[in-house]
C-alpha cells in the first residue's frame, strides 16, 4: 500500500503540469503540501521495509547455512545406538518407520532435529501405544550417507552379523540378507 502511495504521489509531484491536466489532477495542486508529505512518509516507509526485508533475508540465509553445518557436524558425531536407529531406515528400505518416541535414543534424535513425527491427520499424528510413525527430516535424508551409519555398499558376513546383533531393542529382528 505504501509503495502504491509513494508511486502515485511521486507521479503527482514530479510530472509536468500538462500530464496533470491530461489526468485531470491539476485541480489538486492546492494540496501539494499534503501530497509531498504523503510522498515523503510512504517513500521512507518503503525504504525502511526494504532494508528490513534485505536484513531478514541475509539473516535467514546465514542461519540456514549455520544450521546445515551443524547438521553435518551432528552426523559425524552420532553414537553407535543413534547409528543403529538410523540404520533401520536403510535395513527396512523405508522412508518411514514405526518406533517408540519414548525411547531415549529416538527422543534424542528428535531433539537433535534428525527425526520427525509423521503427521497423518493435519497437524496430528497417530500413536500405537508409544510407537509412532517417524522419518528423517528432509535435509538429513538428503545429506546422510552410508558412512555416517557405518555401512557400505557391500557388507561382509561378519559385518552383517554385527549390524544384526546391534539393532535397537524395539526392532523385530527378522532381517533377511
Amino acid at each position: 500500500i505504501f509503495l502504491v502511495v509513494s508511486i502515485v504521489t511521486g507521479v503527482f509531484i514530479f510530472s509536468g503540469s500538462e500530464i496533470l491536466k491530461k489526468l485531470h489532477l491539476d485541480k489538486f495542486q492546492t494540496y501539494e503540501g499534503f501530497v509531498g508529505l504523503a510522498f515523503l512518509f510512504s517513500t521512507v516507509l518503503v525504504i525502511v521495509n526494504l532494508i528490513i526485508w534485505i536484513f531478514n533475508k541475509l539473516h535467514f540465509e546465514y542461519k540456514l547455512k549455520k544450521l546445515k553445518a551443524e547438521y553435518k557436524q551432528i552426523l559425524t558425531q552420532l553414537d553407535p545406538k543413534e547409528k543403529a536407529v538410523l540404520r533401520e531406515f536403510a535395513i527396512q528400505s523405508q522412508n518411514s518407520i514405526t518406533m517408540p518416541y519414548d525411547n531415549t535414543v529416538v527422543s534424542g534424535l528428535i531433539d537433535k532435529g534428525i527425526l520427525r513425527f509423521n503427521k497423518q491427520l493435519g497437524n496430528s499424528f497417530i500413536a500405537n501405544g508409544t510407537k509412532v510413525s517417524m522419518s528423517m527430516t528432509k535435509y538429513i535424508s538428503k545429506i546422510i550417507k552410508l558412512e555416517h551409519l557405518d555401512l557400505k555398499e557391500e557388507l561382509t558376513e561378519e559385518e552383517k552379523y554385527l549390524i544384526s546383533e546391534n539393532r535397537p531393542e524395539w526392532v523385530n529382528n527378522n532381517w533377511r540378507y
